[in-house]
């Protein structure tokens, strides 16, 4: 799955965004399942409830029929809302594994790092990019400190 997105990057970048996609992976193939059945099963009963509602009514004994594509958006419904506390474990995941790697780090100094934590928790939805900019800066800084 990384070897797709990360055909271009350094290897020490490539290395660290597989240990991240490592960790998280069993959650997004949980996830991807979830949502492959959840919108099917809520789109299929939800427009043939709606088709018997107002086309055909409850006529010629239909009750159970409605009573399972009932049960079938019932179903999906639960799957899209467990996918969706999935997709919060995700990103709980991500963060908690990038804020210990950026506290692990023993070339940044203390400020840097509470810098960079700072700024993961001021804006979660760029965390991957300051994970990079941080992989980033940490290696130059390495590299400075091997010359």
């Amino acid at each position: 799955m990384v070897s797709f997105f990360t055909n271009n990057i350094p290897t020490f970048m490539k290395i660290e965004l597989e240990k991240l996609f490592h960790k998280i992976n069993p959650l997004i193939k949980k996830n991807a399942k979830y949502m492959m059945f959840a919108i099917p099963l809520l789109l299929i009963s939800i427009l043939n409830l709606i088709f018997f509602l107002f086309f055909d009514g409850f006529a010629n004994g239909m009750v159970a029929i409605v009573i399972v594509y009932a049960l079938m958006a019932a179903v999906g419904l639960a799957l899209y809302k467990e996918s969706k506390h999935i997709k919060r474990k995700i990103k709980q995941l991500e963060m908690e594994h990038i804020v210990t790697r950026i506290e692990k780090s023993d070339v940044m100094n203390e400020y840097k790092k509470k810098d960079y934590i700072s700024l993961l928790k001021s804006q979660p939805k760029m965390g991957l990019q300051t994970f990079i900019n941080f992989l980033t800066e940490e290696n130059d800084r390495r590299k400075m400190m091997e010359d």
